[in-house]
Protein backbone atom coordinates (compact mmCIF):
# COMPACT_ATOMS: atom_id res chain seq x y z
CA UNK A 1 0.00 0.00 0.00
CA UNK A 2 1.50 3.04 -1.28
CA UNK A 3 2.31 5.56 1.65
CA UNK A 4 -0.18 8.12 2.54
CA UNK A 5 1.64 11.62 2.09
CA UNK A 6 0.10 14.70 3.27
CA UNK A 7 -2.23 16.55 0.75
CA UNK A 8 -2.72 13.38 -0.96
CA UNK A 9 -6.83 12.99 -0.36
CA UNK A 10 -9.58 14.94 0.98
CA UNK A 11 -11.93 13.46 2.87
CA UNK A 12 -15.48 15.38 2.87
CA UNK A 13 -18.10 15.14 5.45
CA UNK A 14 -21.56 17.36 4.06
CA UNK A 15 -24.60 17.81 6.25
CA UNK A 16 -27.92 18.24 4.37
CA UNK A 17 -30.62 20.06 4.35
CA UNK A 18 -33.94 17.33 5.01
CA UNK A 19 -37.24 18.38 5.60
CA UNK A 20 -37.13 22.44 5.48
CA UNK A 21 -33.92 24.91 4.63
CA UNK A 22 -33.48 24.58 8.75
CA UNK A 23 -33.54 21.24 9.10
CA UNK A 24 -29.61 20.55 8.88
CA UNK A 25 -28.85 17.00 9.59
CA UNK A 26 -25.64 15.21 9.24
CA UNK A 27 -25.58 13.00 5.93
CA UNK A 28 -23.29 10.07 7.51
CA UNK A 29 -21.94 9.62 4.46
CA UNK A 30 -18.35 10.84 2.92
CA UNK A 31 -16.50 11.61 -0.08
CA UNK A 32 -13.15 10.86 -0.76
CA UNK A 33 -11.17 12.66 -3.47
CA UNK A 34 -7.45 12.34 -4.43
CA UNK A 35 -5.47 15.02 -5.70
CA UNK A 36 -5.86 13.84 -8.80
CA UNK A 37 -9.52 13.82 -9.03
CA UNK A 38 -9.20 17.25 -7.05
CA UNK A 39 -6.74 18.64 -10.17
CA UNK A 40 -8.75 17.06 -13.07
CA UNK A 41 -12.26 18.99 -11.31
CA UNK A 42 -10.25 22.66 -10.92
CA UNK A 43 -8.95 22.50 -14.59
CA UNK A 44 -12.41 21.41 -15.28
CA UNK A 45 -13.85 24.34 -13.11
CA UNK A 46 -11.29 26.98 -14.92
CA UNK A 47 -12.43 26.06 -18.75
CA UNK A 48 -15.86 26.22 -17.21
CA UNK A 49 -15.40 29.41 -16.19
CA UNK A 50 -13.64 30.88 -18.98
CA UNK A 51 -16.35 29.52 -21.51
CA UNK A 52 -19.23 31.09 -19.63
CA UNK A 53 -20.74 27.85 -18.32
CA UNK A 54 -19.73 28.82 -14.83
CA UNK A 55 -19.63 32.41 -13.35
CA UNK A 56 -19.90 34.27 -10.16
CA UNK A 57 -18.28 36.67 -7.93
CA UNK A 58 -16.20 37.61 -4.75
CA UNK A 59 -16.71 39.92 -2.50
CA UNK A 60 -14.44 41.01 0.40
CA UNK A 61 -15.59 43.19 3.88
CA UNK A 62 -12.72 44.35 5.42
CA UNK A 63 -12.40 46.00 8.89
CA UNK A 64 -10.48 48.88 9.57
CA UNK A 65 -7.41 47.36 11.77
CA UNK A 66 -7.54 49.85 14.42
CA UNK A 67 -10.89 48.34 15.21
CA UNK A 68 -8.93 45.16 16.63
CA UNK A 69 -7.73 47.45 19.59
CA UNK A 70 -11.26 48.34 20.60
CA UNK A 71 -12.31 44.48 20.77
CA UNK A 72 -8.80 43.17 22.53
CA UNK A 73 -6.87 46.03 23.68
CA UNK A 74 -3.57 47.14 24.37
CA UNK A 75 -2.44 43.35 23.62
CA UNK A 76 -3.36 43.83 19.71
CA UNK A 77 -0.16 46.29 19.67
CA UNK A 78 2.50 45.89 17.98
CA UNK A 79 0.85 44.78 14.31
CA UNK A 80 2.02 43.28 12.00
CA UNK A 81 4.68 40.82 13.56
CA UNK A 82 6.71 38.44 11.71
CA UNK A 83 6.49 40.36 8.65
CA UNK A 84 2.84 38.81 7.80
CA UNK A 85 -0.35 40.68 6.98
CA UNK A 86 -3.71 40.59 9.37
CA UNK A 87 -5.84 39.70 6.56
CA UNK A 88 -8.71 40.44 8.45
CA UNK A 89 -11.91 40.03 6.45
CA UNK A 90 -15.07 38.48 6.05
CA UNK A 91 -15.30 37.30 2.51
CA UNK A 92 -18.13 35.39 0.11
CA UNK A 93 -17.13 33.63 -3.09
CA UNK A 94 -20.59 33.29 -5.06
CA UNK A 95 -20.94 31.01 -8.27
CA UNK A 96 -23.40 29.02 -10.50
CA UNK A 97 -22.82 26.80 -13.13
CA UNK A 98 -25.47 24.62 -15.62
CA UNK A 99 -27.21 22.72 -12.38
CA UNK A 100 -26.37 24.13 -8.89
CA UNK A 101 -25.22 27.47 -6.91
CA UNK A 102 -22.71 27.43 -4.04
CA UNK A 103 -21.58 30.05 -1.93
CA UNK A 104 -18.22 29.68 0.21
CA UNK A 105 -18.40 31.81 3.23
CA UNK A 106 -14.53 32.99 4.69
CA UNK A 107 -13.41 34.14 7.69
CA UNK A 108 -9.82 35.83 8.54
CA UNK A 109 -7.88 37.01 11.06
CA UNK A 110 -3.87 36.33 11.11
CA UNK A 111 -4.26 37.82 15.18
CA UNK A 112 -6.24 34.22 15.51
CA UNK A 113 -2.19 32.97 15.50
CA UNK A 114 -2.33 34.38 19.31
CA UNK A 115 -5.43 32.42 20.21
CA UNK A 116 -3.98 28.92 18.75
CA UNK A 117 -6.80 29.17 16.28
CA UNK A 118 -6.10 28.72 12.39
CA UNK A 119 -5.84 31.99 10.81
CA UNK A 120 -8.73 31.49 8.38
CA UNK A 121 -11.75 29.20 7.68
CA UNK A 122 -14.72 28.41 5.66
CA UNK A 123 -18.06 27.37 5.03
CA UNK A 124 -19.45 25.86 1.58
CA UNK A 125 -22.98 25.79 1.11
CA UNK A 126 -24.50 24.10 -2.27
CA UNK A 127 -27.97 24.67 -3.79
CA UNK A 128 -29.96 23.61 -6.07
CA UNK A 129 -30.12 25.73 -9.10
CA UNK A 130 -33.52 25.69 -10.26
CA UNK A 131 -34.66 26.65 -7.16
CA UNK A 132 -31.80 27.81 -5.13
CA UNK A 133 -32.86 25.50 -2.08
CA UNK A 134 -29.64 24.89 0.09
CA UNK A 135 -28.51 20.86 -0.49
CA UNK A 136 -25.64 20.88 1.94
CA UNK A 137 -23.28 22.09 4.14
CA UNK A 138 -19.66 21.52 4.70
CA UNK A 139 -16.48 22.97 5.80
CA UNK A 140 -14.73 24.45 3.19
CA UNK A 141 -10.70 24.84 4.59
CA UNK A 142 -9.33 22.08 3.31
CA UNK A 143 -11.18 22.68 0.01
CA UNK A 144 -10.38 25.96 -0.05
CA UNK A 145 -6.89 24.91 0.04
CA UNK A 146 -6.72 21.52 -1.96
CA UNK A 147 -8.46 23.74 -4.95
CA UNK A 148 -5.96 26.75 -4.63
CA UNK A 149 -3.54 23.86 -4.74
CA UNK A 150 -4.09 22.39 -7.73
CA UNK A 151 -2.73 25.59 -9.51
CA UNK A 152 0.56 24.53 -9.12
CA UNK A 153 0.61 21.75 -11.59
CA UNK A 154 -1.74 23.46 -14.14
CA UNK A 155 1.47 26.20 -14.34
CA UNK A 156 3.55 23.67 -14.53
CA UNK A 157 2.32 22.22 -17.37
CA UNK A 158 1.25 24.93 -19.21
CA UNK A 159 4.03 26.75 -19.20
CA UNK A 160 6.76 23.80 -19.23
CA UNK A 161 5.14 21.00 -21.12
CA UNK A 162 7.52 18.03 -21.20
CA UNK A 163 10.17 19.76 -19.74
CA UNK A 164 11.74 16.55 -17.12
CA UNK A 165 13.54 17.25 -14.07
CA UNK A 166 11.34 19.86 -12.74
CA UNK A 167 12.67 21.60 -9.49
CA UNK A 168 10.35 23.47 -7.49
CA UNK A 169 10.85 26.31 -4.84
CA UNK A 170 7.62 26.59 -2.42
CA UNK A 171 7.60 29.35 -0.12
CA UNK A 172 5.15 28.40 2.81
CA UNK A 173 4.25 25.58 4.94
CA UNK A 174 0.78 25.82 5.17
CA UNK A 175 -2.30 24.33 3.78
CA UNK A 176 -1.96 25.59 0.87
CA UNK A 177 1.91 24.73 0.23
CA UNK A 178 1.02 20.73 1.56
CA UNK A 179 -1.73 20.86 -1.11
CA UNK A 180 0.45 22.20 -3.80
CA UNK A 181 3.21 19.85 -3.43
CA UNK A 182 0.43 16.76 -3.54
CA UNK A 183 -1.15 18.17 -6.66
CA UNK A 184 2.61 18.22 -8.10
CA UNK A 185 3.39 14.79 -6.92
CA UNK A 186 0.03 13.77 -8.66
CA UNK A 187 0.50 15.22 -11.53
CA UNK A 188 4.05 16.00 -12.63
CA UNK A 189 5.19 12.44 -10.75
CA UNK A 190 7.37 11.37 -13.21
CA UNK A 191 8.99 14.51 -14.33
CA UNK A 192 9.88 16.39 -10.56
CA UNK A 193 13.29 16.68 -9.79
CA UNK A 194 13.09 18.00 -6.16
CA UNK A 195 11.22 20.44 -3.83
CA UNK A 196 12.64 23.15 -1.80
CA UNK A 197 10.69 24.49 0.93
CA UNK A 198 11.10 27.70 2.77
CA UNK A 199 9.39 29.22 5.73
CA UNK A 200 9.22 31.58 8.38
CA UNK A 201 10.45 29.16 10.63
CA UNK A 202 12.69 26.25 10.52
CA UNK A 203 10.77 24.02 12.43
CA UNK A 204 7.66 24.42 10.26
CA UNK A 205 9.86 23.42 7.03
CA UNK A 206 11.74 20.36 9.47
CA UNK A 207 7.86 19.26 10.13
CA UNK A 208 7.21 19.52 6.48
CA UNK A 209 9.76 17.54 4.86
CA UNK A 210 9.67 14.98 7.67
CA UNK A 211 6.11 14.69 6.71
CA UNK A 212 6.58 13.94 3.00
CA UNK A 213 9.70 11.54 3.82
CA UNK A 214 7.86 8.67 1.88
CA UNK A 215 6.50 11.13 -0.82
CA UNK A 216 8.02 9.59 -4.54
CA UNK A 217 9.62 13.05 -4.67
CA UNK A 218 12.44 14.47 -2.79
CA UNK A 219 10.99 17.66 -0.54
CA UNK A 220 13.81 19.41 1.13
CA UNK A 221 15.07 22.45 2.65
CA UNK A 222 15.54 25.13 0.90
CA UNK A 223 17.76 28.41 0.56
CA UNK A 224 17.43 31.52 -1.42
CA UNK A 225 20.62 30.24 -3.40
CA UNK A 226 18.40 27.36 -5.00
CA UNK A 227 16.12 29.61 -6.40
CA UNK A 228 18.44 30.17 -9.30
CA UNK A 229 17.86 26.51 -10.60
CA UNK A 230 13.89 26.15 -10.04
CA UNK A 231 11.60 26.43 -13.13
CA UNK A 232 8.59 26.73 -10.80
CA UNK A 233 8.75 29.34 -7.76
CA UNK A 234 5.18 29.34 -5.16
CA UNK A 235 4.58 31.69 -3.12
CA UNK A 236 1.90 30.56 -0.60
CA UNK A 237 2.32 32.39 2.28
CA UNK A 238 0.55 35.40 4.46
CA UNK A 239 3.43 37.84 3.98
CA UNK A 240 3.32 41.86 3.65
CA UNK A 241 6.54 42.04 1.82
CA UNK A 242 8.20 40.56 -0.84
CA UNK A 243 9.93 37.02 -0.13
CA UNK A 244 13.06 37.14 -2.84
CA UNK A 245 15.09 39.32 -4.91
CA UNK A 246 13.92 39.23 -8.72
CA UNK A 247 18.15 38.52 -9.53
CA UNK A 248 17.57 35.20 -7.31
CA UNK A 249 15.48 33.92 -9.11
CA UNK A 250 15.90 31.80 -12.75
CA UNK A 251 15.51 33.38 -16.14
CA UNK A 252 13.40 31.19 -17.39
CA UNK A 253 11.54 30.61 -13.73
CA UNK A 254 7.19 30.54 -13.29
CA UNK A 255 6.47 32.73 -10.61
CA UNK A 256 3.13 31.18 -9.29
CA UNK A 257 1.25 33.60 -6.60
CA UNK A 258 -1.33 32.17 -4.51
CA UNK A 259 -0.52 35.05 -1.67
CA UNK A 260 -0.42 38.22 -0.33
CA UNK A 261 1.88 41.12 -1.40
CA UNK A 262 5.01 38.86 -1.91
CA UNK A 263 6.62 39.60 -5.10
CA UNK A 264 9.35 42.23 -6.18
CA UNK A 265 8.27 44.91 -8.15
CA UNK A 266 11.64 44.32 -10.58
CA UNK A 267 9.79 40.63 -11.31
CA UNK A 268 6.52 42.55 -11.95
CA UNK A 269 7.87 45.11 -14.12
CA UNK A 270 9.84 42.62 -16.37
CA UNK A 271 6.98 40.02 -17.07
CA UNK A 272 4.68 42.94 -17.53
CA UNK A 273 7.22 43.94 -20.44
CA UNK A 274 7.61 40.33 -21.19
CA UNK A 275 3.72 39.86 -21.89
CA UNK A 276 4.34 37.15 -19.55
CA UNK A 277 1.97 38.12 -16.83
CA UNK A 278 -1.26 36.35 -16.30
CA UNK A 279 -4.28 36.38 -13.52
CA UNK A 280 -6.29 32.76 -13.23
CA UNK A 281 -9.08 36.02 -13.43
CA UNK A 282 -7.88 39.43 -14.05
CA UNK A 283 -10.63 41.26 -12.85
CA UNK A 284 -11.41 39.32 -9.88
CA UNK A 285 -7.16 39.91 -9.15
CA UNK A 286 -8.12 43.48 -9.75
CA UNK A 287 -10.98 43.88 -7.60
CA UNK A 288 -9.88 41.97 -5.00
CA UNK A 289 -6.63 44.46 -4.95
CA UNK A 290 -4.61 42.84 -2.18
CA UNK A 291 -1.86 41.19 -3.91
CA UNK A 292 1.42 42.39 -5.87
CA UNK A 293 0.11 42.63 -9.28
CA UNK A 294 -2.41 44.72 -8.87
CA UNK A 295 -0.77 46.77 -5.48
CA UNK A 296 1.83 46.89 -8.53
CA UNK A 297 -0.40 49.48 -10.11
CA UNK A 298 -2.49 51.12 -7.72
CA UNK A 299 0.71 52.14 -5.92
CA UNK A 300 1.18 53.89 -9.09
CA UNK A 301 -2.10 55.80 -9.06
CA UNK A 302 -2.86 53.15 -11.89
CA UNK A 303 -5.32 50.43 -12.50
CA UNK A 304 -4.74 46.77 -13.14
CA UNK A 305 -7.73 46.20 -15.24
CA UNK A 306 -7.54 49.70 -17.87
CA UNK A 307 -3.58 48.29 -17.79
CA UNK A 308 -4.11 44.68 -18.67
CA UNK A 309 -4.92 45.30 -22.43
CA UNK A 310 -1.64 47.55 -22.55
CA UNK A 311 0.85 44.53 -21.09
CA UNK A 312 -1.54 41.66 -22.80
CA UNK A 313 -1.72 40.08 -19.09
CA UNK A 314 -4.07 37.07 -19.61
CA UNK A 315 -6.46 34.90 -18.11
CA UNK A 316 -4.94 31.71 -17.09
CA UNK A 317 -6.47 28.35 -17.29
CA UNK A 318 -4.99 24.49 -19.04
CA UNK A 319 -3.05 25.11 -21.73
CA UNK A 320 -4.04 28.44 -22.71
CA UNK A 321 -2.22 29.97 -25.70
CA UNK A 322 0.89 31.82 -24.62
CA UNK A 323 3.37 33.82 -26.09
CA UNK A 324 6.29 32.33 -28.52
CA UNK A 325 8.92 32.83 -25.85
CA UNK A 326 7.03 32.47 -22.31
CA UNK A 327 8.13 28.80 -22.33
CA UNK A 328 11.73 30.37 -22.48
CA UNK A 329 11.13 33.59 -20.83
CA UNK A 330 10.23 34.83 -16.69
CA UNK A 331 6.71 34.27 -16.41
CA UNK A 332 4.43 35.59 -13.65
CA UNK A 333 0.76 33.98 -13.09
CA UNK A 334 -1.27 35.75 -9.64
CA UNK A 335 -4.36 33.53 -8.94
CA UNK A 336 -6.89 34.91 -6.09
CA UNK A 337 -8.51 31.52 -5.76
CA UNK A 338 -12.49 31.43 -8.15
CA UNK A 339 -15.54 30.56 -6.75
CA UNK A 340 -15.95 28.24 -9.83
CA UNK A 341 -13.94 26.30 -8.52
CA UNK A 342 -15.29 25.59 -4.42
CA UNK A 343 -18.62 25.63 -6.53
CA UNK A 344 -16.99 22.00 -8.77
CA UNK A 345 -15.59 20.15 -5.83
CA UNK A 346 -18.53 21.02 -3.62
CA UNK A 347 -21.13 19.69 -6.22
CA UNK A 348 -18.63 16.33 -7.26
CA UNK A 349 -18.88 15.82 -2.79
CA UNK A 350 -22.74 15.89 -3.28
CA UNK A 351 -22.77 13.64 -6.00
CA UNK A 352 -20.93 10.94 -4.57
CA UNK A 353 -22.81 11.17 -1.55
CA UNK A 354 -25.80 10.94 -3.33
CA UNK A 355 -24.54 8.15 -5.48
CA UNK A 356 -23.34 6.12 -2.38
CA UNK A 357 -27.29 6.40 -1.08
CA UNK A 358 -29.05 5.40 -4.49
CA UNK A 359 -26.46 3.45 -6.22
CA UNK A 360 -26.99 2.70 -9.93
CA UNK A 361 -28.78 -0.19 -10.49
CA UNK A 362 -27.33 -3.09 -12.48
CA UNK A 363 -28.23 -3.35 -16.27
Amino acid sequence: MPHEFPGNSLTASPRVFCAGPWDLRPSHKQASLSSRDIGALVREALLSFHSGNTYGCKSVLTPHSDELTSLIGDQAKPWPESGERLNWKLSTLTAVNQKHGAVKIVGSNAYNRRAGQPRSQSTLLLFDKLSMQPLCIMDGTEISAARTGAYASIAAETYRPGVDGLRVFIFGTGAVATRAIADLMAHCGERLDRIYVKALTDQSVTALVDAFSEAPCSVIAGCAEDLAICHLVITATNAATPLFRSDEVAGDAIVLHLGGDETPRPLIRETLLLGTVACDDVATVASRGSQSLALYFSRQGLSLNEEKARYDIANFYPHMPLPAHATTSRCLVTCVGLPALDLQLAERIHDMCNERTHPTAPS
